[in-house]
C-alpha cells in the first residue's frame, strides 16, 4: 500500500499529515479520558473546562499543542498553569499515529493499531497518576481483540489459535507471579496482557512482555543512578507494558525475524 503512495510524494505527504493531525486531535480527547475516567465522569458529554476555575474552554483555546503554546501554558480565564502533560499526550499520540501509518499504511491494521494505541495511552496516563488500570478500558480492548480475531480468521485466514493462545501466553505467567508475590503484580496488568494478547497473538505478546520488562528495568535503573529511588521503589507497570505492546505491534515481526536470522 505504501509503495503506491510512494509513487505520488505529494499524496503521501498529505496523507501522513492527516495521520499526524488525527493523532493530535485524538490525543486531545485522550486527555479528557485520562482526567475524567478515574473520577467516574462521562467522557461523551460536556465541554472541556479548566479544572481550577471551571471556565469552559473555547474551541480555539483547545487546538492540540498550539493552544498551549499560544496561551503560554496558562488558563485563559484564571491564569493557572496548565500541566505540560496535556500537550505531551497530544504530541505523543500524533507521533505514534504517524509512525503506525508510515509503517503499515491506511489499512484495517492501521485502524486497529490506532485504537489500541489510544487506549494504551489512556491506560498509561491513569496508571501513572492513580496506580490503577480501569476494568472498562480492559474490556474495551477485549472487544477489540474479538474483532481482531474475527478479522484475522475470516478475512485473512489466519489460524485462530494464534490469538486464543495469545490471551493466555503472557497473562498466565503474570498471574502466577502475582500469586507468588502479591505486592509485586497488579490485577490490572494481568488483565491488560490477556486482552492485548488476544489482539497481538502469542508470539508478539510474549515479545511485548519482554520489552515491557526491559523498559521498566531501564527506568528503575535510571531512578537508582539519579538517586531518585532505590531497589524497593514501586513503579506502575502499566505504562511499560503498554510501551512494550505498541513496540511489538508495530515492529515485533521485524524484531523476531532479525532475532531468528542470527541463528540461521
Amino acid at each position: 500500500m505504501l509503495e503506491l503512495y510512494a509513487s505520488f510524494p505529494q499524496t503521501m505527504i498529505l496523507v501522513s499529515l492527516f495521520a499526524l493531525v488525527l493523532g493530535l486531535l485524538v490525543g486531545s480527547f485522550l486527555n479528557v479520558c485520562i482526567y475524567r475516567i478515574p473520577l467516574g465522569k462521562t467522557i461523551v458529554k460536556g465541554r472541556s473546562y479548566c479544572p481550577s476555575c471551571g471556565a469552559l474552554i473555547r474551541w480555539y483555546q483547545n487546538i492540540p499543542v498550539v493552544s498551549f503554546l499560544v496561551l503560554g501554558g496558562r488558563c485563559a480565564s484564571c491564569k493557572t498553569r496548565i500541566s505540560p502533560i496535556y500537550p505531551v499526550v497530544e504530541l505523543i499520540t500524533g507521533l505514534l499515529f504517524l509512525a503506525a501509518f508510515l509503517k503499515i499504511g491506511p489499512t484495517v491494521d492501521f485502524l486497529i493499531l490506532a485504537i489500541l494505541t489510544a487506549v494504551l495511552i489512556v491506560i498509561s496516563g491513569i496508571d501513572l497518576a492513580h496506580r490503577i488500570i480501569p476494568d472498562g478500558l480492559v474490556l474495551f480492548l477485549l472487544g477489540l481483540g474479538v474483532i481482531q480475531l474475527l478479522y484475522q480468521v475470516l478475512v485473512l485466514d489466519t489460524r485462530w489459535y494464534v490469538y486464543v493462545i495469545g490471551f493466555f501466553a503472557a497473562s498466565v505467567p503474570l498471574l502466577l507471579l502475582g500469586l507468588l508475590y502479591p505486592d509485586g503484580m497488579g490485577g490490572g496488568d494481568i488483565k491488560l496482557m490477556a486482552a492485548a494478547g488476544l489482539i497481538l497473538g502469542y508470539k508478539l505478546i510474549l515479545l511485548a512482555l519482554f520489552l515491557g520488562a526491559i523498559y521498566a528495568s531501564l527506568y528503575s535503573l535510571f531512578l537508582i543512578v539519579s538517586r531518585k529511588g532505590g531497589l524497593k521503589s514501586e513503579i506502575p507497570f502499566g505504562p511499560y507494558l503498554s510501551a512494550g505492546i505498541f513496540t511489538a505491534a508495530l515492529w515485533g515481526d521485524d524484531v523476531l525475524c532479525w532475532y531468528l536470522s542470527i541463528f540461521s
